[in-house]
């Protein structure tokens, strides 16, 4: 038995269709961007390090819930010991810090005490210094107090930062469980081809961290190696600069680096992983900058990616849906050729 539309009917069921996606998709970015912006930056950590994971099972023939732990353990003494590391070295150099900083703000000072001539008219610079002082002292108290205050950011950004510390853990545990999950949810004449979509998802998915984690080597191997140049440099009596020019070249050479980064390095490397034109990705690296931040940015080419897939997809699957009528019953006598995939999404192996 199948159901036979018009095509006239069929595009305008699409079109609805389409509506519907659109508008939820929208209403997610709109009420919803902080949980799926930790949500996203979990899933993530997860799928990057699910092979460790992997490894820790079968090497030493652990379950999945206990190597998921042994993870996450590891990841947090990591990033634990990392935080404790730089606290330990900002705390020894703290005295020079303070000493060059006492310097920094006095030859600021001789600089805001100086008179300008601009256009024939004589700036007194600390004037404005002091109506800058005076209006940062009433915003101050004012921003950290009420619904938009520093405070109240603070308190979000740390339950932000724990739903991403749970979810992490819950995903690396059982995130593997998710993809059969709904591959059991979809019918029968179409698991082959949403397993081997999800397949691709993965691919792509895949292949962004991959591309990713080179850049961040690269990039921090630039930094580091810049910034250690001009520090010994410095050191070295060879930079003639005051505490203020090194910290002003230190951020040209950091702002340098990441417009190399954002107008080469990533749309060049992006591109040819996915074979998308460079001008495409930089343009999508800066629509995502603008609209979503850092975090959009650095997702916005597997997302476009990603958007592809399932559009190709969709204009070659969606149209066969309605020749087929769903809701017959399979026939009890024939027995599947494919194994069923894991559908027990809550429970431990």
């Amino acid at each position: 038995m199948r159901n036979r539309l018009s095509p006239s009917t069929k595009n305008v069921l699409l079109l609805l269709a389409g509506l519907a996606l659109l508008a939820l998709a929208i209403w997610l970015l709109i009420f919803l961007r902080p949980l799926l912006v930790a949500l996203t930056i979990a899933a993530l950590l997860a799928f990057l390090l699910n092979p460790f994971v992997v490894g820790f099972a079968n090497r030493f023939g652990l379950k999945r819930a206990l190597a998921a732990a042994l993870t996450f353990i590891l990841v947090i003494a990591i990033f634990g010991g990392l935080f404790v590391l730089l606290g330990t070295a900002v705390w020894d150099q703290w005295p020079r810090l303070q000493q060059e900083l006492g310097e920094a703000i006095a030859v600021m000072q001789g600089w805001l005490t100086r008179p300008l001539l601009l256009f024939g008219f004589v700036l007194h610079p600390e004037t404005v210094l002091e109506n800058f002082a005076l209006s940062w002292r009433n915003a101050l108290s004012a921003f950290t107090i009420g619904s938009d205050g520093l405070l109240t950011s603070l308190t979000d950004n740390l339950l932000w930062t724990l739903v991403v510390i749970v979810s992490f853990y819950y995903l690396l545990k059982d995130g593997h469980r998710i993809q059969p999950y709904l591959l059991n949810k979809v019918p029968q004449p179409y698991k082959a081809d949403v397993s081997q979509l999800f397949a691709e998802i993965d691919m792509v998915w895949g292949v962004f961290l991959r591309v990713q984690l080179f850049i961040f080597v690269v990039l921090a191997l630039l930094i580091v190696s810049s910034s250690s140049l001009i520090i010994w440099l410095f050191r070295q009596g060879w930079l003639p600069l005051s505490p203020i020019g090194l910290g002003l070249l230190l951020l040209g050479v950091y702002a340098a680096i990441q417009q190399v980064d954002n107008l080469w390095l990533r749309p060049q490397l992006m591109g040819r992983a996915f074979k998308l034109h460079p001008g495409i990705t930089f343009v999508g690296l800066i629509a995502g900058l603008a609209l979503s931040g850092l975090l959009g940015a650095l997702l916005i080419v597997p997302i476009l990616v990603t958007t592809k897939v399932l559009a190709r997809f969709i204009y070659f699957h969606l149209p066969l849906l309605f020749e087929y009528d769903l809701d017959v019953e399979p026939d009890p006598t024939q027995k599947s050729s494919q194994e069923e995939p894991d559908t027990n999404f809550g429970e431990d192996r």
